[in-house]
Parts: structure tokens; C-alpha cells; sequence
């Protein structure tokens, strides 16, 4: 079989699934470590029986549900390549602008100090520090699971001794050692309200629900970063927090408008999508 008929073949295969001619390619580049230019110039190579195999496996979880990017085990997300598994959110497109607009911000702070919040795979604390070197970051994700994943990333991308992870509960930050003030706290929290998880695309619920889960009305970890974790802040420091539709202005009211400027950035949607606060010089 040619490459040629094997990709007419999977998106038969694939027919009715959004997105099927895309996740087809992902697939075949996945299994055949073909970069697009590969694919495109190959169409009648031939496949051998091995790969067309493992194709069709990778296919078959395609088919039942399982996110494309759980399949091939891996995502881009701000020019790297990070690991992902159902242990871990799957990083998307808009927390990039997130690590934009705090790389650029630290760019202007001499050897700034981080935190990552509910770091999960860590794309957000790893593309910080990759981007400024000189800053201090520290994850904290509380699944076990989801640590490994995190450590394989800083490993992969940084080097073992560039990020701090730590495997802790950041609703008990006492237990977590000894922290240091921070010049920018980030987080991209569970915010979905529980009573709307089950309404979710099937896709998304193969995802962890740790991840996803924010309390009866979507809110509980931003209480939670406003009332216990603003005493880890500088005091010029920063947070930046992504949020779900309809919660930044929940969110923004949680934070003492006489010490923190506050402020709304949007996705590529144009939703609210991000609050950005900092804190005011006293």
C-alpha cells in the first residue's frame, strides 16, 4: 500500500469525526517520524505492513474518543514540544498569549522569581524559563501522575536542575516548605463548574477531571489564590491567572481593587480569557 492510499484509506476510516483530515496526517507523521515536507513528497512511497499496522491502531483509538495528542503522546505548545498522557491537561493555543505576556513582562525584572500553579504537563513554568533564563521557577502540581509527566518535560526541554517541582496541594501552601516571594504567580486552574463537567465534549472528559473541576460555581481556586496565596507575592509583583468564559469579572472582584490593578486580556476568540493583577506600590 502507498502512503497515497493509506491516507485516502484513514480518512474513510475517520469519516464524521471533526478535524478528521488533520488528525489523519498527525497520525501517519506520528507513526512514520515524517516532517510535513516528508509527507507531502512521499505519496507513493510504499508502506510497509509493520507501519500501516500501527497506523491503523493508532486510528482505531482515534475512532473511540481518545485525543489525537494523548495517541501520539506529545503537543507543541510555544515552540516546543511537550509530553502529554490522559494524566494531564492538553496545552492549547490560547495559554500561549498567558506565557507572552509574562515573559515579556519579566523581561524588565532582574533574576525574577515564579511560580506555576497547577503546572500539570508544566507548559506554562517550562516555557517561562526557557524564555528568561535568568528567572527562578518553581511548579507545583498535587496528581502524582502528572508530576512525572512534568518532570520529563523540564528534563527534556530545560535540564533536571532548571525548574523546581514540587508535588504538593496548593490549597495547603504551608506544607509545600519553605517558599520564596514571587515576582509572578501563574495559574491555569481547574474552572469548569462541576455540575458542567458531564456536558463537556467527549474528548474533554478523557482528560483528568482533577484538572477541570473548580467547584460548585468554577471559582474555588481563585478564592483560594486570593486568599492564601497573594502573602507569596512581592509587593510589586504580579499574577496572571486564565479563566473560563464569564469569570473574569467574578474573578476580578476577588482582589482588593485599593491593592492590585486589575486587568482583562482576551483569547483569540476575543473572550475574556485572561486577569492579569498587580499589585500597587505602597
Amino acid at each position: 500500500m502507498t502512503l497515497g492510499e493509506l491516507y485516502r484509506k484513514a480518512l474513510e476510516s475517520l469519516d464524521g469525526i471533526d478535524g478528521a483530515e488533520n488528525d489523519v496526517r498527525i497520525i501517519i507523521k506520528k507513526a512514520l517520524s515524517f516532517s510535513e515536507t516528508d509527507f507531502l513528497m512521499n505519496k507513493s512511497s510504499e508502506i510497509s505492513d509493520e507501519k500501516a499496522e500501527l497506523i491503523s491502531e493508532m486510528l482505531a483509538k482515534r475512532l473511540s474518543g481518545i485525543p489525537v495528542q494523548y495517541i501520539i503522546g506529545e503537543w507543541d505548545f510555544y515552540g516546543s514540544t511537550f509530553k502529554v498522557n490522559g494524566s494531564v491537561l492538553i496545552p492549547r493555543p490560547e495559554t500561549e498569549i498567558l506565557c507572552e505576556y509574562v515573559i515579556d513582562y519579566l523581561k524588565r525584572i532582574e533574576s525574577p522569581i515564579v511560580a506555576d500553579l497547577c503546572a500539570g504537563s508544566g507548559c506554562i513554568g517550562i516555557t517561562v524559563k526557557k524564555y528568561t533564563e535568568a528567572s527562578e521557577v518553581i511548579l507545583v502540581e498535587k496528581s502524582a501522575d502528572a508530576v512525572v509527566v512534568c518532570r520529563e518535560n523540564i528534563v527534556s526541554i530545560l535540564s533536571d536542575n532548571e525548574a523546581r517541582l514540587i508535588n504538593g496541594d496548593i490549597f495547603f501552601p504551608e506544607d509545600l516548605g519553605e517558599l520564596p516571594l514571587f515576582d509572578v504567580i501563574i495559574s491555569n486552574p481547574p474552572y469548569i463548574k462541576s455540575s458542567e463537567i458531564l456536558t463537556l465534549q467527549s474528548e474533554v472528559l478523557l482528560e483528568p477531571r482533577m484538572a477541570l473541576d473548580g467547584g460548585e460555581d468554577g471559582l474555588d481556586f481563585y478564592r483560594l489564590l486570593a486568599g492564601k496565596w497573594m502573602k507569596y507575592l512581592k509587593p510589586d509583583g504580579m499574577f496572571a491567572f486564565e479563566c473560563g468564559e464569564e469569570q473574569a469579572e467574578k474573578i476580578k472582584l476577588l482582589f482588593d481593587e485599593k491593592e492590585f490593578d486589575v486587568t482583562i486580556l482576551k483569547d483569540y476568540s476575543d473572550i475574556d480569557r485572561f486577569v492579569i493583577g498587580k499589585r500597587r506600590k505602597i
